[in-house]
C-alpha cells in the first residue's frame, strides 16, 4: 500500500514537472481573473440588492396607482347608476319600448329630462330594434337603468375579454384602465354616463372582426350585418371581407348584404304606419342630426364648423350647404390618396395581417363617416393601442416640444382677441379624436404597405405599467411585428 501511495506521489511530481511555463501562466491568470471576479460580485451585492428595493418600490406604486384607478371608476360608476339624470339614452329607449307595448307610436317627443322641457329626444332606430328593449316594460325606470348598466358591465367584460384574445393583450393595470377609459376624451365613460347602445354595439361589430380573422367570413358577415340593424354605417365593414379575400370573399360579402336587407325588411311586417312614422321622424326639427364639436366629432361635423366658425353670419344654411360640398369633395380626395398609395403595392394589401387591415377599417371608418357621435369612438381604442405600442417597439419617443406646444394650445381660453386662435383652438379641442385617428390611419397604412408582416403577441414581465403611456411595451405583452 506504502508503494502504491510512493507511486501516485511519484507520479503526480512527474506531471507537475511535466507542467510547461505557458501553462502555468495560463493558470496564474486564471486563479486572477478568478479573484477579479469574486471581488467584482462582491461589489455588486449591495448595488444588486437596492435594485431590488427599487423595483420593490415601483411594484408596489404601481399597484397602489391600480388600486386608486379601480377605485375611481367604481365610484363613477355608481355615480351613473344612482343619478336620475344619467343614462338619457336608455331613457329614450325605455319611454320607446313601453309605448310600443301599449300599442301606442314610439316615435314620439321624450323629455328625459321632468325638469327642463326643452332638452327633447326622440327614438332614432328602426322599430324592428324595439323588442331589444321589451324586457325593460315591467320594471320602473330606475330599476330598468340598474339593469340596463349591469348588462353592459358584462357587455364591457366579453368586449375586453374579445380584445384581450384576439387583438392586443390587456391587464387591469393602471396605464391600461385609465387609456381604455380616458382615451378619446373618455368615449367608454360617456357610453356608460349616456346610457347609449354603443358598447353592446362594439361588442357585435368587433366579433365580426375577430371571426373575419379566423377565416369564418360567413359567421362575420352575418353578425355584421345583424349589428347594423341600430346604427347601419357598420355595414360598411363588409368590404373588408373583400379585401381580407378577393377571391373566396365575394360570396360572404353578398350573404351579408341581403341578410342585411332582408332583416331591415322585417320592419314592414310591424305595420305600414309604424314604418311610416319611423321615415318621418328623420325629418323632424327636434332631431340633432346635425350636432357639432365634442358631442359629434366627425369630419363632416369639422367642415360645417369651419364654414360657420368662419363665415360673417353664422347659422346660415348656405354655410350648412358649403360644408356638405367640402366634406364630398374631401372624400372624393381622399379615395384618390388611397388608390394612389394602395394601387403598386395591393399585393402588399393582400398578404397584410387581418388584423392590421382591421386597425385600418376602423381609422378609415371613423374619419370618412358623416356622423361619429363621442362614445361611438370606442372603436378607437385598440388601433391606437397598437399604435403606441408598436412605437414603443420601434425605439420612438414623444417629441415633447410638440407635447408641450400641444398643452400650451389646450390652455388657451377659446374667448382670444387674437384673429383666427379663437376658431383654431376650438376645432383642435373639439375635433381632437378626429385628428388622431386619421394619424392612426396613416401610421398604419405604412405599416401595411412597407412589405407582408404578420403580427405577433411578445411576452415580457408585467413590470412597467409606464411604457404605455410613453409610448412603449405595457401590460407585459407587446405586439410586434414578424417577418
Amino acid at each position: 500500500m506504502s508503494k502504491r501511495g510512493v507511486a501516485g506521489v511519484d507520479s503526480t511530481a512527474d506531471t507537475e514537472a511535466a507542467v510547461t511555463p505557458a501553462t502555468r501562466l495560463k493558470r496564474y491568470y486564471s486563479n486572477q481573473d478568478l479573484k477579479h471576479e469574486c471581488a467584482r460580485d462582491h461589489r455588486a451585492a449591495p448595488q444588486m440588492e437596492q435594485g431590488l428595493h427599487l423595483n420593490l418600490a415601483n411594484v408596489r406604486t404601481s399597484a397602489l396607482f391600480t388600486i386608486v384607478v379601480w377605485l375611481g371608476m367604481a365610484a363613477c360608476l355608481y355615480s351613473i347608476a344612482g343619478d336620475y339624470h344619467y343614462q338619457w339614452d336608455f331613457h329614450i329607449y325605455y319611454t320607446a319600448a313601453r309605448e310600443f307595448a301599449a300599442g301606442r307610436a314610439p316615435y314620439v317627443h321624450i323629455y328625459p329630462n321632468p325638469w327642463n322641457r326643452s332638452e327633447v329626444f326622440l327614438y332614432n332606430y328602426s322599430p324592428l330594434t324595439l323588442y331589444a328593449f321589451q324586457w325593460a316594460v315591467p320594471f320602473s325606470l330606475e330599476a330598468a337603468k340598474w339593469i340596463w348598466l349591469g348588462i353592459k358591465l358584462v357587455g364591457l367584460a366579453l368586449l375586453l375579454r374579445l380584445w384581450h384574445a384576439s387583438f392586443e393583450r390587456l391587464n387591469a393595470g393602471w396605464a391600461i384602465v385609465l387609456f381604455l377609459a380616458l382615451g378619446f376624451n373618455s368615449a367608454l365613460l360617456r357610453d356608460f354616463t349616456a346610457g347609449n347602445i354603443s358598447t353592446l354595439e362594439q361588442l357585435g361589430i368587433w366579433l365580426g372582426f375577430g371571426l373575419l380573422i379566423q377565416g369564418r367570413l360567413y359567421a362575420a358577415a352575418l353578425v355584421l350585418a345583424c349589428v347594423s340593424q341600430f346604427k347601419f354605417l357598420p355595414i360598411a365593414f363588409l368590404v373588408l371581407l373583400l379585401v381580407n379575400r378577393p377571391r373566396e370573399g365575394w360570396k360572404p360579402f353578398a350573404l351579408g348584404c341581403i341578410a342585411f336587407v332582408a332583416v331591415f325588411a322585417l320592419n314592414l311586417l310591424m305595420g305600414v304606419g309604424l314604418f311610416h312614422d319611423y321615415r318621418l321622424h328623420f325629418a323632424d326639427p327636434r332631431n340633432e342630426f346635425d350636432s357639432r364639436g365634442v358631442t359629434n366629432p366627425s369630419s363632416l361635423a369639422l367642415f360645417r364648423d369651419l364654414m360657420d366658425s368662419t363665415s360673417y353670419t353664422n347659422g346660415l344654411p348656405e354655410n350648412v350647404v358649403a360644408g356638405t360640398h367640402i366634406y364630398v369633395l374631401y372624400l372624393i380626395l381622399l379615395a384618390l390618396l388611397l388608390i394612389r398609395a394602395v394601387w403598386k403595392r395591393r399585393d402588399r394589401l393582400r398578404a397584410a395581417d387581418p388584423k392590421l387591415l382591421v386597425y385600418f377599417a376602423c381609422a378609415l371608418f371613423t374619419i370618412v363617416s358623416p356622423r361619429v357621435k363621442d362614445y361611438s369612438y370606442i372603436l378607437m381604442l385598440i388601433p391606437t393601442l397598437f399604435v403606441l405600442r408598436d412605437l414603443g417597439r420601434r425605439g420612438r419617443r414623444p417629441d415633447y416640444l410638440l407635447l408641450g406646444l400641444g398643452l400650451l394650445a389646450f390652455g388657451q381660453p377659446q374667448q382670444s382677441l387674437v384673429p383666427g386662435l379663437q376658431v383654431s383652438i376650438y376645432l383642435l379641442q373639439a375635433y381632437l379624436p378626429l385628428f388622431l385617428a386619421a394619424g392612426v390611419m396613416v401610421y398604419v397604412l405604412k405599416t401595411i404597405l412597407k412589405k407582408p408582416a404578420t403580427l405577433t403577441t411578445v411576452f415580457t414581465p408585467d413590470s412597467n405599467n409606464e411604457a404605455m403611456a410613453t409610448g412603449g411595451v405595457h401590460g407585459g405583452q407587446a405586439a410586434t411585428l414578424s417577418n
